[in-house]
């Protein structure tokens, strides 16, 4: 019999980094979609004041479509480490950009990883552990109280922490 675990992995494994990052976008797209154009294209993120701006290769740019979905970010806003965004079900992705990680390096945008935050929870001593998916590298990641924090500064500059 075969498990979900076993299903997630095979098809991890089927999945070149490319078309998981191309899913990922996808994702993106499906969830956070851009006011026009497609995470697939975008060459550059910044914030600017409370607003995730997408830049595009011929230098076009635009926000969200939902400007409210950017809600946090690592690192300084013109090149942001990791964007925060919440989707309309509450739950959160979180972008990490690295200009030189194994993949940010050759990806236009230089996304590293897409993680998404699942709707499943797990309880341990009565705290509530957030369970986090990646497309790139298909880990499960579990973060609470116990675990460790995401910290992340909120788009008023405030501490955002998951």
């Amino acid at each position: 019999m075969t498990t979900h675990t076993q299903l997630k992995s095979d098809l991890h494994h089927l999945l070149s980094t490319n078309d998981q990052l191309t899913l990922a976008k996808q994702y993106l797209d499906d969830h956070c979609p851009l006011e026009f154009g497609s995470h697939q294209d975008v060459a550059h993120y910044v914030v600017y004041y409370r607003h995730l701006l997408a830049f595009f290769a011929d230098g076009t740019h635009c926000g969200l479509d939902n400007s409210a979905q950017f809600v946090a970010l690592c690192g300084h806003k013109e090149q942001p480490d990791t964007l925060l965004l919440k989707k309309q079900d509450g739950l959160h992705i979180e972008l990490t950009i690295n200009r030189k990680g194994r993949l940010g390096e050759q990806d236009l945008a230089h996304l590293d990883d897409v993680q998404v935050e699942t709707p499943l929870a797990a309880m341990q001593n009565s705290e509530r552990q957030r369970i986090w998916l990646s497309f790139v590298n298909g880990a499960q990641t579990l973060n609470s109280a116990f675990t460790g924090c995401k910290c992340f500064t909120a788009k008023d500059g405030s501490d955002y922490v998951l």
